[in-house]
């Protein structure tokens, strides 16, 4: 098996939950174990870098939201597998407020302060941006504010301790049809949530997240880290180290109809 010699798997910053660095960390050792070759993590400063590393080579493989991985694919890499939790692949964006805010729905945000995770982020910006857009809510006209803050665990802090007004989380595709859903995930970025943080509303389905691959390995090589890959939920190391970095339950293969679901991202926005 004509692995690279360490594989190097990379994630930003910007994704996962409040210690993802930590969890990325069990990842690649868990992930290690189970190719019988050295897994080495790399850690890009946001998206951009991520996708950059990835396309130049720099690493073998990288977790990244559907943005991301549309854009990268566009450009050669190869999209191995795709994140599915509780039955689901696709996921939503909740849009939160504070618990005591005048603010009951989108259509009354004039003069927000909005804090966002990353320019590349599906559910921390894109999704939710486009739901307020849709929603007859002009960022340039009604926000006081806009505001990277480089993770969901630090915008939703920024709002449950009033340095802002707005933000956006992932949450679950059930938690379009139970808020309380939306909250209990949010709860997994900031512990005081539920206490501090309000769902305002809820986004359309967004495009599941993945684990791309460079494409300038070998055809078997990357046969060899997709199987590893699948498979990694098999075991009881495997599935928490996917519970984890990626709140997932498994890793799914590229069908005919996750394409499909990905083809929604295309309709959204434009990706170059």
């Amino acid at each position: 098996m004509p692995l690279p010699q360490p594989v190097r798997f990379s994630v930003s910053r910007s994704h996962g939950g409040p210690q993802p660095l930590d969890a990325a960390a069990r990842f690649v050792v868990t992930l290690g174990k189970r190719l019988g070759a050295p897994v080495e993590l790399k850690i890009a400063a946001d998206y951009d870098a991520l996708t950059e590393g990835l396309l130049r080579g720099q690493v073998h493989m990288a977790w990244m939201p559907p943005l991301a991985h549309a854009r990268a694919t566009q450009k050669g890499a190869v999209l191995a597998a795709v994140v599915e939790r509780a039955g689901a692949l696709t996921y939503r964006s909740a849009l939160l407020v504070r618990t005591d805010s005048v603010h009951t729905s989108t259509s009354g945000l004039h003069g927000v302060r909005v804090a966002w995770t990353d320019p590349g982020s599906a559910a921390g910006y894109l999704y939710a941006r486009l739901h307020l857009l849709h929603a007859g809510i002009d960022p340039k006209r009604d926000f006081a504010s806009e505001k990277f803050y480089g993770s969901y665990q630090a915008c939703c802090g920024a709002v449950a301790y009033g340095e802002a007004d707005l933000c956006a989380c992932y949450v679950r595709e059930d938690a379009a049809a139970d808020r309380a859903l939306a909250l209990v995930d949010v709860e997994k970025m900031l512990p005081s949530a539920r206490e501090k943080l309000r769902v305002l509303d809820v986004t359309d389905s967004i495009p599941p997240d993945g684990v791309v691959l460079s494409d300038r390995l070998a055809p078997d090589a990357q046969a060899a880290l997709r199987d590893a890959l699948l498979d990694l939920h098999g075991d009881a190391e495997g599935a928490a180290a996917l519970k984890w970095l990626m709140q997932a339950d498994r890793l799914r293969g590229v069908t005919s109809d996750v394409l499909k679901i990905i083809a929604r991202l295309r309709a959204h926005v434009h990706v170059s």
